[in-house]
């Protein structure tokens, strides 16, 4: 039995669907359940949730979701441009009509479920997929100057699965591709190894996590922590990688060299409204000096530091944090984390020497700070935080705060929401774009670190869609920007391009054809502390 049988059954026993419910709706009980269920593990919940309670993709169920059965069937058959929803000729060999119907009725009529996914089932999951990693090469096989040039892209494909759903390996400098390692399902998060450089950790957006082997260009192993979640890290010595996820609210600590479960944690606890909730694993941060791990608890507000040193891995819980935390970074010397609130408007900072919040910090619509960004100017360190509010939001900015007293030097005005900002200390500029569903989501903007004023707009040509997740090269020379583009891609027509840029010209180097690119990682981020303040490569 494949793992999405597996999913399925677990998910018909937490309905508890019994014969007599069928029997008593007429519409359940013409239900194919275990079918329906199959069918939408294997396509609908890399993107909508293991659970139907929504992912990257809204909710499907019955209690959440306002579309009539005609309009869930016509959003199955067209699509949902410009988002990632794919158009049904694209489905051709993969969804027939009958199981398109199946997944109607299952949206239409059935709740969200509770499936369950524990320590055994995480353990059953792991595959050894190279028996003896002894056998590896020693070194690269491919021709590379330094291996902090290294710079990952995630492709993933345009059903979020498939031979297209994989990560793409590119030499910073030359900007040749050396590699790629498929991932089945869309990988959405990477971490390397911070003393071993030949090995990163993805997670896909399925729940696994794969360890790869950056010489050889391989995966060696790969474990299921969860049926959904995009957080990882791994520990500062190296012996512990952490996923986070969103189903099961959980978050399992694996060995590092062998990918084995050593701990599960369940997420929940009182929130800033005094209620007891279950919770997403939002950003998980290995500390820079103690051996730690930082988690973001999103509904329930709280931020725990686990230690890895002690006996049983004991938690400290910063509670009253925020109402929906997600991402946050690390001060420069690793002593304060910030974390954005989404609800509140707010930037949490939090001294995780002494276990308490010291300061929360306004900031505009929605923050969402991505991997932070700090730079050195004027003789201050300054952090930049962008905002991701579009529905309510009546002006766009970006945040910056002194990061020594955590007061808002300035609001930066900007042409809409913004999710990633980039930096580079031998860069001119930081780098925002601009997301959501807007005519400016193919843009870019840059913020001169000098003047703190957006300097240059740049529309990535050609993207008609969305231009997300900049990131520069180890060296700061050049940066790389994921562009998707919107539109039925059914006849054969790419599904963006990964474009190159000069990091001071702002022209661009290179476009390379991807499958619906998403995250850009630079290797150097194993040795950096917060983006921004990177090290020389090595």
């Amino acid at each position: 039995m494949g793992w999405q049988e597996v999913v399925a059954m677990r998910l018909v026993r937490a309905v508890g669907l019994s014969l007599a419910l069928a029997g008593a709706c007429a519409s359940a009980g013409a239900l194919d359940l275990v079918r329906a269920e199959r069918v939408f593990a294997q396509h609908c919940a890399v993107c909508h949730g293991a659970d139907r309670g929504g992912y990257i993709g809204p909710a499907l169920n019955r209690d959440e979701t306002r579309l009539s059965r005609g309009q869930i069937a016509g959003k199955i058959l067209s699509g949902a441009p410009p988002t990632l929803m794919p158009q049904h000729p694209s489905w051709r060999t993969g969804l027939s009509g009958k199981d398109q119907a199946l997944l109607v009725e299952l949206i239409a009529t059935q709740p969200k479920t509770r499936p369950g996914w524990g320590m055994e089932d995480v353990r059953r999951s792991l595959q050894v997929l190279v028996a003896d990693e002894a056998t590896l090469p020693a070194a690269p096989r491919y021709r590379i100057a330094r291996i902090d040039d290294l710079m990952g892209v995630m492709s993933r494909a345009r059903q979020g699965a498939g031979k297209q759903a994989k990560v793409l390996f590119y030499d910073g400098h030359t900007h040749r591709k050396v590699g790629e390692v498929a991932t089945g399902h869309a990988p959405h998060l990477m971490d390397f190894h911070p003393t071993e450089p030949r090995w990163v950790y993805v997670r896909d957006d399925a729940g696994w996590v794969h360890k790869v082997d950056l010489y050889s260009m391989r995966a060696t192993r790969k474990v299921r922590a969860g049926l959904n979640g995009t957080s990882l890290a791994v520990s500062r010595d190296g012996r512990y990688v952490a996923a986070g996820s969103y189903v099961p609210h959980t978050v399992v600590i694996l060995d590092a060299d062998t990918l084995e479960p050593r701990h599960l944690i369940e997420l929940a606890g009182v929130d800033p409204d005094g209620r007891m909730v279950e919770a997403d694993a939002g950003i998980i941060a290995a500390t820079p000096s103690a051996n730690r791990f930082v988690v973001a608890l999103e509904q329930a507000g709280q931020v725990w530091i686990i230690d890895l040193d002690r006996p049983g891995m004991p938690i400290t819980a910063i509670k009253g944090v925020g109402r929906h935390l997600h991402d946050g970074f690390f001060s420069p010397d690793g002593r304060y984390f910030v974390v954005s609130s989404y609800d509140d408007h707010l930037n949490t900072v939090i001294d995780l020497n002494e276990a308490r919040i010291v300061r929360k910090i306004p900031a505009g619509c929605k923050p969402h700070l991505g991997s932070g960004a700090v730079v050195r100017t004027g003789g201050r360190v300054l952090g930049f935080g962008t905002n991701i509010g579009e529905a309510d939001c009546k002006s766009f900015e970006v945040t910056v705060f002194d990061m020594d007293s955590f007061d808002v030097v300035k609001r930066i005005p900007v042409i809409g929401p913004t999710e990633s900002p980039a930096a580079h200390p031998d860069a001119p500029y930081v780098i925002v774009d601009i997301v959501g569903t807007g005519p400016d989501a193919n843009k870019l903007q840059f913020i001169d670190k000098q003047t703190l004023e957006v300097a240059r707009t740049l529309e990535v040509a050609g993207t008609l869609g969305h231009s997300h997740f900049p990131e520069y090269t180890a060296r700061g020379d050049a940066f790389y920007v994921s562009a998707r583009y919107r539109g039925d891609r059914s006849m054969g027509a790419p599904g963006g391009q990964l474009a190159i840029f000069d990091s001071r010209t702002l022209r661009q180097i290179k476009s390379i054809p991807v499958d619906v690119p998403a995250g850009v990682f630079s290797r150097v981020r194993a040795r950096t502390v917060v983006v921004g303040l990177q090290p020389a490569p090595r």
